[in-house]
């Protein structure tokens, strides 16, 4: 099976050629980022042009909507996920380190193994879940808002599309 891709790159609404050389076993790849080769092929949000926008104020309520949506998923998303992973791996470290501060000691004064493995892995989960919550912060949420909030912006200024008929 053969599959290919269009040669050409996106610069805001112009999308530029890139001219492909084939020479036995080599490709050269060479944009051509010129006014001549541009076509103008503005980006359209999906079923933008189904939307039942009667004015420009409908639509930047839907556009804040949604990134408002986007945002509070993301960031429900990276809580869970850095919250969950900081607190397994601070659990397997804790209980580690539980466990030897345990072997190190007299077993018959302190207690036995097991319990104090449990006790280093509830202090692991204390301190490094929420390490991972903050991760999960910086690399799901901040990303998904950066993007949420670039959508948005791109929604209300563009040119208003012809709203569709009611049927």
């Amino acid at each position: 099976m053969l599959a290919g891709s269009d040669l050409s790159f996106r610069v805001d609404d112009f999308v530029f050629p890139i001219a492909a050389k084939i020479t036995g076993h080599t490709a050269t790849l060479t944009p051509r980022f010129d006014l001549a080769h541009a076509a103008y092929k503005p980006v359209a949000l999906p079923y933008e042009d189904q939307a039942p926008w009667k004015s420009s104020y409908d639509r930047e309520q839907a556009a804040w909507t949604r990134m408002a949506s986007t945002i509070t998923t993301g960031a429900t998303v990276g809580t869970m996920v850095g919250g969950l992973t900081g607190a397994a791996v601070g659990c397997v470290l804790g209980g580690i380190a539980g466990a030897t501060v345990a072997a190190a000691t007299i077993v018959g004064l302190f207690g036995a193994f097991v319990p104090a493995a449990v006790v280093g892995c509830l202090g692991g989960v204390v301190a490094v879940g929420a390490l991972g919550t903050v991760a999960g912060q910086l690399l799901v949420t901040a990303p998904l808002t950066i993007m949420a909030a670039v959508q948005y912006f791109t929604t209300i200024n563009e040119p208003a599309p012809t709203p569709a008929k009611a049927k």
